[in-house]
């Protein structure tokens, strides 16, 4: 932004002083008092010099930088607290899930307006046009299953199962590459994964933001079709173009988007805003980032506020998508 007058120097991060630049242009004049055969040719060096008035900001200073990233409701003045909702631009909003001093942790008050639109009781799905106003963005309307209505913005979590082949291991769940099936069922397999070698669950993450590669709405979706059959889709698509979206509206370009993790969700259950929870808003069911066995991904069932788990694959379009940004502590 240009600078002009009233606009306020801000004050020096810790140590660091803060600076504002000038662009400064320079033209020889042109006008009748000019003739370029009086002006020498010769090669000449000229120093230029100007001066700046400042004085000390009063009430009528104006930010010359307003920060993208603002409080909407904050609990404690001079901390961040988690249930604290924090804006990003005009129009998106997030509760504070975590906070340390490097890192902040946030997630968004409502899932994308994004993928397919229902019939009642989801039994066809067409894709929602990306002209439609508000498309990738938050939006109350993108509610999925359990409003036995219809659902808006929902979409499966990938068309390829990217991390198991049979029992085979093909991305890493955990540092070791290691993971553990639990077959004390009389013989059976009982396919919950034991990534820990002791008697409790895990939860393996799974989520892959590298799979970026646009879904195919080429058909209308119903139980029968595979609307989403382009190799390498995932869920990661819409958090990524919506981080894009969150840069280009003042966020900076190091943030990072995810989905939740099952324990980051299960731990944050109890955060309320206006005495609800944050993470079961009615009817905002959404997927998460965690394995539940071989086939299927945790996600938030909201309607009756509890944690379930739905098929990866294509078929499997009921969920939406609730990202989160994590940010660094000392951007907000």
């Amino acid at each position: 932004k240009p600078i002009q007058e009233k606009h306020l120097l801000a004050k020096k991060n810790g140590s660091t002083p803060t600076k504002e630049t000038y662009k400064v242009r320079i033209e020889y004049r042109n006008d009748e008092s000019i003739n370029p055969s009086d002006l020498d040719d010769t090669d000449k060096t000229f120093y230029f010099k100007f001066s700046v008035n400042y004085v000390q900001a009063d009430d009528t200073a104006i930010d010359s930088h307003p920060s993208a990233i603002h409080y909407i409701t904050r609990q404690n003045e001079g901390q961040i607290t988690p249930g604290d909702v924090i804006g990003i631009g005009e129009t998106e909003d997030f509760y504070v899930i975590s906070s340390n001093a490097e890192k902040t942790v946030l997630l968004a008050k409502y899932n994308l307006l994004v993928g397919n639109e229902s019939d009642d009781w989801g039994n066809t799905f067409t894709p929602i046009p990306t002209t439609a106003q508000g498309y990738g963005l938050q939006s109350v309307d993108a509610i999925g299953y359990g409003n036995h209505e219809s659902f808006k913005g929902t979409v499966p979590f990938s068309s390829t199962n990217y991390w198991m082949n049979g029992n085979n291991l093909i991305s890493s769940y955990n540092e070791n590459d290691t993971i553990y099936l639990d077959n004390s069922d009389e013989g059976e397999w009982n396919w919950h994964f034991k990534y820990r070698n002791d008697d409790s669950d895990a939860y393996p993450y799974v989520y892959d933001n590298t799979l970026t590669t646009a879904p195919d709405f080429s058909s209308e979706c119903d139980d029968s079709t595979n609307c989403y059959n382009t190799p390498g889709y995932s869920i990661a698509y819409y958090v990524e173009e919506y981080k894009t979206k969150l840069i280009e509206m003042g966020a900076p370009s190091t943030i990072s988007g995810r989905l939740l993790t099952y324990e980051e969700a299960d731990a944050a259950k109890t955060i309320e805003d206006n005495s609800k929870s944050i993470i079961f808003d009615e009817y905002q069911s959404y997927w998460l980032g965690s394995a539940s066995d071989v086939n299927h991904l945790r996600v938030v069932y909201s309607f009756g506020s509890s944690f379930d788990y739905g098929s990866y694959d294509s078929r499997y379009y009921y969920f939406g998508v609730r990202p989160v940004i994590e940010i660094s502590t000392s951007d907000i």
